[in-house]
């Protein structure tokens, strides 16, 4: 009965960010917190790591959206921003600078994880690419969360399935499509066409249970 207690007792408990929709890591020495332990599932750490390797800060909008200015009436077909804010759900898309400039094609930072073939062999290859993209922290992620480490592998999987990953490997055709449908769901407008840092980290969770 004492053993029992005293592994009870030595299990580090860690507290939830109130901007998070994750448990937040326990960096401390006693180890993984509880809830990382037995649920296994992806936090904060890992949305920001992988949406700081996925984001962009260029979103192009669908042109049947893309609307003019009643003082200009110049078209404003792509949206820009300092830091990654948006993970576009679309494989390449082109669309009018701001003030009527010229057509700009756009692609998807996550489409580098393909190569030229666009095709991912399997889990292993993804988690690779993954890891290899460069950080930069995003927009609209809980503050002081740190991800310029790697995601952990609890996080990977979460991806790989929230990507439409699966044993035979994965095409770009196949994650547009696994993509659009869980910007559906997560988005509160509905809109299957981009992830912000928020509906991102719901999907990621949620992908994971």
């Amino acid at each position: 009965m004492k053993s029992a207690i005293l592994s009870f007792m030595l299990v580090p408990v860690c507290f939830a960010n109130s901007n998070s929709a994750f448990v937040s890591h326990n960096n401390h020495a006693y180890g993984t917190c509880i809830g990382r332990a037995l649920l296994a599932t992806p936090d904060d750490r890992d949305a920001v790591a992988c949406f700081g390797r996925l984001g962009d800060k260029m979103y192009v909008i669908k042109k049947d959206e893309v609307k003019g200015t009643a003082a200009s009436g110049y078209e404003f077909g792509i949206l820009q921003a300092g830091r990654p804010k948006w993970i576009p759900c679309y494989e390449r898309r082109s669309g009018p600078t701001q003030g009527g400039g010229a057509e700009l094609e756009h692609e998807p930072n996550w489409r580098t994880i393909f190569g030229e073939d666009g095709v991912v062999g399997g889990r292993d290859a993804f988690a690779d690419a993954i890891a290899s993209l460069p950080f930069s922290a995003p927009l609209g992620a809980p503050t002081g969360i740190q991800g310029a480490e790697p995601p952990s592998e609890e996080a990977v999987s979460a991806l790989w399935t929230l990507f439409g990953g699966s044993d035979g490997g994965l095409s770009i055709v196949e994650a547009v499509t696994a993509l659009r449908a869980a910007a559906a769901t997560h988005n509160t407008d509905m809109s299957d066409d981009k992830f912000t840092y928020k509906s991102f980290a719901a999907a990621l969770i949620g992908t994971s249970e």
